[in-house]
């Protein structure tokens, strides 16, 4: 499999997976209005999305870039 993210895609991947991380636990720690299930579930989603962009960035191959026929990797 030919990787398909590139420089750029991979550091706004890694800073989004941050963000959603930190707002995972702003939202755990101070519920942002959010009660009980409903909390749970936002705060797990936000983690899946983390995980995702974490581990598209760090192999720099992203299936939905491949169904596009997306490329953002700079060829020399």
């Amino acid at each position: 499999m030919e990787p398909n993210v590139g420089g750029n895609d991979r550091t706004v991947r890694l800073a989004l997976g941050a963000l959603a991380v930190l707002s995972t636990v702003a939202v755990v720690v101070y519920g942002g209005g959010l009660t009980g299930p409903l909390q749970t579930v936002v705060a797990g989603a936000m983690l899946v999305f983390a995980a995702v962009m974490f581990v598209t960035a760090s192999v720099r191959r992203c299936p939905i870039n491949a169904l596009l026929g997306r490329d953002t990797r700079r060829r020399l």
